[in-house]
């Protein structure tokens, strides 16, 4: 039995639905697929996400540092945010960097897409290297954004995430994917 793939479970009922416009949050009611129990579970469903490892043709990568609500502190981020509907990875990408930065590429590359966390969100964060990367304006951020634009010497990208000076999970995993692609 233990070679054995788990059962999915089964979904008796949604208890309560909310939307917070960014994303919406559901709970369900489920019954467990080795002995029928029911439990309560919640799920989070929130467009997909999109992170941009951008390096201008001096082989500096752009970051951004921005306050984030969740950790109530300043981050250093590689840019990146929400698909509009209807809007394509690749799009939405070029899309963010120059939004949150006024950067332009010459060439956007995909590097993987992930989970950020199945255990309660469904939707996948596409990760892109942008190279040859030069900026046109001084970006167009949202009304709610407040970002500072960081360049780095690529080379000390790992250092940074050493140190704890980049932290945000979904911009190590796109990190991560981008050191694959070099390799």
């Amino acid at each position: 039995m233990a070679d054995e793939a788990p059962r999915p479970w089964t979904q008796v009922a949604v208890r309560s639905e909310k939307d917070y416009r960014i994303f919406r949050a559901r709970t369900l009611d489920v019954l467990d697929p080795r002995n029928g129990a029911p439990y309560v579970r919640t799920v989070i469903d929130a467009p997909d996400w999109v992170n941009v490892v951008p390096v201008t043709t001096d082989d500096q990568v752009v970051l951004v540092r921005q306050f984030r609500f969740g950790t109530w502190s300043n981050t250093l981020e590689i840019p990146g945010g929400m698909l509009d509907p209807g809007e394509d990875a690749l799009g939405a990408a070029g899309r963010e960097l120059e939004e949150e930065t006024g950067f332009r590429p010459a060439r956007v590359i995909p590097l993987g897409v992930s989970h950020p966390n199945p255990a309660i969100f469904g939707n996948r964060l596409h990760s892109y290297l942008a190279e040859g990367c030069a900026r046109v304006h001084a970006g167009k951020q949202d009304g709610s954004e407040d970002i500072q634009v960081v360049l780095v010497p690529r080379a000390e990208l790992p250092g940074l995430v050493r140190d704890g000076s980049i932290t945000h999970s979904l911009v190590l995993a796109t990190l991560l994917f981008d050191v694959l692609h070099r390799r």
